[in-house]
């Protein structure tokens, strides 16, 4: 199979449902060779913050130095989220071999009358165990998909499980009380294996400790051995201190918002502490770079600042209830248009009532599937004009978001939010759209094949931010091209206030691989927006390499530059195996394409839209934003305001020494 066959042939096991019961989990795991048992495992249940707290534990340990597995439900955009190593996506030829595997295996177990067919979701988590056996990691951070007792991960038996907040779910599957679910959550606890707790109802942690108590698992409780203070927040992220027993962490940060992902924190820390008393590894420096380096997206993730647009996968009462109380401090008094999808299972005129009572517009629309179906947006749409709310319907999401970007306008706020797969839907396309120029880290990377135009376009995206107010610098990493480097014009860009930072003094015309010490500077300075301009190649990335933990500890965007006319980068395929050899020589992560077709003074207006067009085909393959397309002044007036993408228009300031007038 290939990974759309792969993929076909999981989407069809959906056919089955969901069937709880460990029985074909346990099957898979027999005919697979056992594969949870090969490396230690943290499991982590809940209602809310599950997915947050598992990303966190998982930051932490693999800033301590693991290879750690990541796997968590649902995804955004690419079933390939669900299962990471490293901080990377399973490849999708990876998944494609692996399903190839374990598809005689399902087929094995089906035609078993006492077990019949896996579901899709035991079938993935088999093929993720799999993978992080096959990939020989140290750790795995599994995230329960649905209850606990019977959820297909419960076969296996973790160093640490770990239990967030518990409200009302899935009540057809789990029962209909608090207590009756937290039992199912409570499942998750093993003989002897100590659990950590997060907040909790009175009679959700009476049944958990109950459990725990019958099993000999020592619990460590929030509210009870675990305390947070948080201290201070922005748009950037939160600071705070959790104290775990007589063990106090302080000037704690994470780049997570909204308070509650500071008891998630907690929760985190907790779980750290408890693998630290079982003697595992883990220093107060990884702990610390771990929180402040947690991705999670999709969950109050800010994607653009001006206008500022937010998305948050919430996705029940509770979920929007914690949602509303963000909004003042990220959005301050910007008024709000929000974007709405809801599923049918919800409870949709709770979830609405706390919707209006901080946005102005409300947009209804639908996401393109949800595993129990989606309310009618005209009929979500009534509900919201019945709370007071200035409503339309728009079914198609795309749309919906674009009216949304119109309506909240400069001065305004979009929040997208009340389903998880509406968000998948389109956080992509925001990211690709939203705003007249990219939000990205403090610090960006450009890298691409060689001849591919890497410095002009870091050179044009300098002057952006400058033109902007923001302190600048530009660190000229290309060491293998002697015709275009940024430091050939580190005088003009002097002149516009921008310090462009190259080889040592005196090494300014070699070809060496020599960085200034000042490029620590770029890493230290919290107020410095810096751009990376590096050689191109897997070549021109071996510099970067040195420096992947300084990268990784700051924060930042590396965007591939494309440009199809060059000879190694015409198509998709020619293009992905530039990128992946230069993620695997930098051992950093692309995370946005830049379509920069040309043919320096000779670009046509064909030349782009083809380029653009290759660019948005293979950023969709990889699941990253095309963030914007280039084009000379010249042509841009040619190319129109059609385009998938924002438009940057380049100064050009590279010449050919031939090209020079004296």
């Amino acid at each position: 199979m290939n990974y759309d066959e792969a993929m076909g042939f999981l989407r069809e096991l959906g056919k089955f449902g969901i069937h709880v019961g460990l029985e074909r989990s346990l099957a898979l795991s027999r005919e697979t060779g056992k594969p949870e048992q090969s490396f230690s495992i943290v499991h982590v249940a809940g209602t809310n913050g599950k997915g947050s707290v598992a990303a966190m534990i998982e930051s932490v340990l693999r800033a301590s130095g693991f290879r750690v597995g990541l796997y968590t439900s649902p995804h955004l955009a690419s079933y390939t989220e669900r299962i990471m190593v490293g901080g990377r996506q399973i490849g999708k030829a990876a998944l494609a071999r692996l399903m190839t595997e374990l598809k005689p295996i399902f087929e094995k177990i089906a035609h078993d009358p006492e077990l019949g067919p896996p579901t899709e979701f035991e079938i993935g988590t088999a093929l993720a165990f799999l993978y992080f056996a096959r990939e020989k990691v140290d750790f795995a951070v599994v995230e329960v998909g649905l209850g606990g007792r019977l959820d297909s991960t419960n076969i296996v038996v973790p160093k640490v499980s770990a239990i967030t907040n518990i409200s009302l779910e899935h009540t057809g599957i789990l029962g209909n009380t608090l207590e009756e679910i937290s039992g199912e959550k409570a499942g998750i606890i093993k003989e002897g294996v100590p659990v950590v707790v997060g907040r909790q109802e009175l009679v959700a942690l009476e049944v958990i400790e109950e459990t725990a108590a019958r099993r000999f698992a020592p619990t460590t409780v929030f509210g009870r051995d675990i305390e947070c203070q948080r201290k201070c927040w922005s748009t950037e992220g939160q600071s705070f201190s959790v104290k775990v027993g007589n063990r106090v962490y302080d000037s704690l940060h994470i780049p997570l918002l909204g308070a509650h992902q500071v008891e998630n924190a907690a929760v985190a820390v907790g779980v750290i502490e408890t693998l630290r008393k079982l003697g595992v590894d883990i220093g107060d420096e990884a702990l610390t770079a771990g929180l402040q380096l947690v991705t999670w997206p999709g969950r109050l993730e800010v994607l653009q600042r001006e206008p500022l647009v937010l998305v948050d996968g919430a996705h029940n009462a509770d979920g929007i209830r914690k949602l509303r109380e963000a909004i003042p401090d990220i959005v301050g008094e910007r008024p709000v248009t929000a974007v709405v999808g809801l599923s049918k299972d919800k409870p949709v005129e709770k979830m609405v009532c706390e919707i209006s009572r901080f946005a102005r517009t409300f947009i209804a629309t639908r996401a393109l599937s949800s595993r129990s179906g989606v309310i009618d947006p005209y009929v979500l749409r009534d509900i919201a004009e019945t709370k007071g709310l200035r409503a339309e319907a728009i079914t198609d999401p795309f749309q919906a978001v674009a009216r949304g970007l119109e309506e909240a306008g400069e001065d305004g706020a979009l929040v997208v939010s009340g389903s998880i797969y509406l968000v998948g839907n389109v956080r992509r396309y925001l990211l690709q759209r939203a705003g007249k120029f990219p939000m990205s880290h403090r610090v960006v990377v450009f890298v691409g094949a060689f001849g591919s135009g890497k410095t002009e376009v870091a050179l044009n995206y300098a002057k952006h931010l400058r033109s902007r107010g923001r302190e600048v610098a530009i660190v000229d990493f290309d060491i293998v091209n002697p015709y275009f480097r940024s430091r050939e014009v580190a005088g003009a860009m002097k002149d516009l206030g921008i310090d462009v930072i190259s080889s040592g003094p005196g090494m300014e015309a070699a070809d060496l691989p020599s960085i200034s010490p000042a490029v620590f500077r770029a890493f230290q300075d919290p107020t410095l927006q810096v751009v990376f301009d590096v050689g191109g190649d897997p070549v021109g990335a071996r510099t970067l390499a040195g420096f992947r933990r300084r990268f990784e500890q700051a924060g930042y965007d590396m965007y591939f530059v494309l440009n199809t006319n060059r000879p190694f980068t015409q198509d998709i395929d020619g293009a992905k195996a530039i990128l992946e050899s230069i993620e695997t020589v930098s051992g950093l992560s692309a995370t946005g394409i830049v379509s920069n077709t040309h043919l320096g003074r000779e670009t046509t207006r064909d030349d782009v839209l083809r380029g653009v067009e290759i660019s948005e085909s293979f950023a969709d393959e990889l699941g990253l934003p095309l963030i914007f397309a280039c084009v000379g002044r010249d042509v841009a007036e040619s190319v129109g305001s059609s385009l998938p993408t924002r438009l940057m228009r380049l100064d050009l300031h590279m010449r050919l020494p031939w090209e020079t007038v004296s």
